[in-house]
């Protein structure tokens, strides 16, 4: 029977512990942070949402250029807040092999605007508002299923 030194195994362990974090890390197609805030009770205020998809990639704007084409949409949960407006930043019009007419794409980094409003009766404080980001990436040969990520954003509301 062979027999694993305690330390062999302790550093095997950790190593198994960090091995889905690591595989995580390499398939994010597209992360997004979000700042925190500081907002007042009863006025609008603007958050930035941080979009940055991985290198070689691009996702379809809000508003493709194709009905077919799926579009990257923000949604934020019902909550303490309303949604007031969400301006997407302009994308770029590129043309790529599979397409006979160029599309209207995001790629690398960008910033979504989303303006919120506390409701009524929201309490003061530190809250965490939530959303969805749905998109679909690609690169020049392949689109992959489309992806809906979680977004948080950290409000402090006085």
């Amino acid at each position: 029977m062979l027999k694993i030194s305690s330390s062999f195994s302790a550093r095997l362990s950790r190593l198994a512990f960090l091995l889905p974090l690591t595989l995580g890390a390499q398939t994010e197609l597209l992360t997004v942070t979000a700042p925190p805030v500081t907002a007042k009770r009863a006025e609008p205020f603007v958050f930035k949402l941080n979009a940055q998809l991985k290198e070689g990639l691009h996702c379809n704007t809000n508003k493709p250029n194709d009905e077919l084409l799926i579009p990257l949409k923000l949604t934020i949960d019902k909550g303490g807040f309303d949604v007031v407006k969400i301006d997407y930043p302009a994308g770029k019009n590129e043309k790529y092999s599979f397409s006979e007419q160029p599309l209207n794409v995001y790629t690398g980094a960008f910033t979504i605007s989303v303006t919120l409003k506390a409701r009524p009766g929201t309490p003061g404080g530190l809250a965490m508002a939530g959303g969805k980001l749905r998109y679909q990436a690609c690169s020049d040969t392949m689109c992959f299923p489309p992806k809906t990520v979680d977004v948080r954003i950290p409000i402090d509301l006085r």
